[in-house]
C-alpha cells in the first residue's frame, strides 16, 4: 500500500469510522482458512448444555486459531492493514483476539448492533481511538447472507438507542450494509457501531475477527512473563487479581480455549484456571 492510498484509508477510518480493502486476500490463503475452520469447527464443536438450545445462537465461533496451524500466523500481520492500524492506534499497538465467526444459514440474527468497546467505562467519543478491528470476510459478505451493516460515522457519537430487534435496525438512519466478495476486509474503529444480519440463505458466512487495541493499554510490567505461573498459584488470591489473573468485567482478560463453540456457549475460561493447571 502507498502512502497517498494509506492516507486515503486514513481518512476513511477518521471520518466514516471504517475502511474496506477489496480483494485483500490471496486465493490460495482464503480457501486455506475456509477449510480449515471447518475442519475445526467438524472436530471440536462443543456439545450444548443442559440449559442450552441450538436457536439460542445465530453463529459458532471458533478460538485459539493462532495454535491451531501455522497457516492462521499471516492473519494478524497483514501488510496492508498493519499500517492502518498503526495510523488509528499509535505505534506499538497489541493483538487483542483472533476468532472465526461462522453465520448460520437461514438464521435470524440475534445480536444487536455494538461497538467493540461496549465495556470501556470512557466518555463517548473517546478522546483518542483505544481499539480496531479487521474483519476478513472469508465468504461473501452481502444482504442475503447477512453481511455486516455499519453506521458510518457512529463511532464519533455519544451513544444510540439500539433496538434488539434485527428489523427494526434496518430503520436506524444511515445505516448501511457493505457488499465484501470473500477475500476482502473491513477495518473499523472499536466505538463504530456494526453487527451482523439476518442470514436469509443457505450458506455459512465465515469471517475472521482480527481485533487489535492500543498498546498503552497493559501494565508496565509483564508479570506474566516474568513472574512463574507455579509459584503465583501460591500467592494470596487479592495478589494473583492485580497481577491480572482476574477477568475485567468478566470478559476481558480472558484465556482462549482453542477449539469451535456456540455463542451461547462461552469459548474462554477466567485467567485463574490456569494458576491450577492447563486449561482446555
Amino acid at each position: 500500500m502507498n502512502q497517498s492510498e494509506l492516507e486515503s484509508r486514513l481518512h476513511d477510518m477518521e471520518v466514516d469510522g471504517f475502511t474496506i480493502l477489496h480483494d485483500a486476500i490471496d486465493e490460495d490463503f482464503r480457501l486455506g482458512i475456509l477449510n480449515g475452520i471447518r475442519e475445526i469447527e467438524e472436530q471440536t464443536l462443543q456439545d450444548l448444555k443442559p440449559d442450552e438450545a441450538e436457536e439460542d445462537s445465530s453463529f459458532y465461533r471458533t478460538a485459539g486459531i493462532l495454535e491451531a496451524d501455522p497457516l492462521y500466523w499471516g492473519i494478524p500481520i497483514h501488510p496492508d492493514v498493519l499500517p492502518i492500524v498503526e495510523g488509528v492506534l499509535g505505534p506499538d499497538f497489541l493483538l487483542s483476539q483472533v476468532s472465526g465467526i461462522d453465520l448460520k444459514p437461514k438464521t435470524k440474527n440475534i445480536q444487536p448492533l455494538h461497538p467493540d468497546d461496549a465495556l470501556i467505562p470512557l466518555e463517548r467519543p473517546h478522546p483518542i481511538p483505544i481499539g480496531c478491528t479487521a474483519l476478513w470476510c472469508i465468504t461473501d459478505f452481502r444482504h442475503e447472507t447477512g453481511g455486516t451493516r455499519v453506521l458510518p460515522g457512529s463511532h464519533k457519537i455519544e451513544n444510540i438507542d439500539v433496538p434488539w430487534d434485527s428489523d427494526a435496525t434496518n430503520e436506524l438512519p444511515g445505516l448501511v450494509q457493505p457488499e465484501v466478495k470473500g477475500g476482502g476486509i473491513i477495518v473499523f474503529d472499536h466505538a463504530l457501531f456494526h453487527g451482523a444480519a439476518d442470514n436469509h440463505s443457505a450458506e455459512w458466512r465465515l469471517g475472521i475477527q482480527c481485533s487489535y487495541h492500543a498498546g498503552w493499554i497493559r501494565p508496565y510490567n509483564n508479570h506474566f512473563l516474568s513472574l512463574p505461573r507455579e509459584h503465583v498459584a501460591r500467592y494470596p488470591e487479592r495478589l494473583a487479581d492485580l497481577l491480572g489473573y482476574k477477568t475485567y468485567r468478566g470478559a476481558i482478560g480472558t484465556i482462549t480455549v482453542p477449539g469451535t463453540n456456540r455463542y451461547a456457549t462461552s469459548a474462554f475460561r477466567p485467567p485463574r484456571d490456569a494458576l491450577e493447571g492447563p486449561v482446555s
